[in-house]
């Protein structure tokens, strides 16, 4: 069984991930700001420490960040709306965290048959990769809360989860959401039918 580093210890929610990300666009980000930023999350040195490295991983170190910059003006626009603001956060998390997008494609699969999917289940499959140790739960603890906060999904109650269907999305925040599935996924490529692919339940 493949063992994969998850990475993940933080959640952070989506107000201070676009207070990142348009730092970065201005040109304007620091480590003092993120740490600023950390401490709006949290409280203590190590979890601020936890969350810098976040907030970092899913902005200025993050493969898609240059995708983004290079479309600012796109980026803006979409920040201003509810639809895009979705596709564009949950591209940002799956880019930098691959347990994200592992998550969004195996709630994919199931949710094509089925109207719900617990956490049993997801935390089964995931362990096929990740392996099943405290790691797993606690990055399962940070990943289905900011898929909630991103409006992906909703927990129907304890442990169960159902799928939010994304509409009325932008041409240019679906391409960066396909962005996001392509750095998952090297041997794919933009000419490439990707719709198909579980990745994309959620926008179908």
């Amino acid at each position: 069984m493949e063992k994969i580093t998850i990475g993940i210890e933080k959640r952070i929610s989506l107000g201070v991930l676009e207070m990142a990300l348009r730092a970065v666009l201005d040109e304007n980000a620091t480590s003092e700001y993120f740490l600023e930023l950390a401490h709006t999350e949290c409280t203590g040195a190590t979890r601020a420490k936890k969350t810098v490295a976040v907030i970092n991983r899913m902005t200025i170190k993050s493969k898609l960040m240059p995708y983004i910059v290079e479309h600012k003006e796109d980026v803006l626009n979409q920040l201003r709306s509810r639809s895009d603001r979705q596709l564009l956060f949950v591209a940002m998390m799956c880019s930098a965290y691959t347990i994200f997008y592992d998550t969004i494609a195996q709630m994919g699969k199931y949710f094509h048959v089925q109207d719900e999917v617990s956490r049993e289940y997801l935390l089964k499959k995931l362990s096929e990769k990740y392996g099943s140790n405290r790691m797993l739960d606690v990055a399962f603890d940070c990943v289905m809360p900011m898929l909630i906060e991103a409006g992906f999904i909703v927990r129907a109650r304890s442990g169960v989860y159902q799928m939010v269907k994304q509409d009325k999305y932008t041409d240019a925040a679906l391409m960066v959401y396909r962005k996001s599935f392509l750095l998952n996924n090297h041997n794919f490529t933009e000419a490439d039918y990707i719709d198909g692919n579980s990745y994309f339940e959620f926008i179908k």
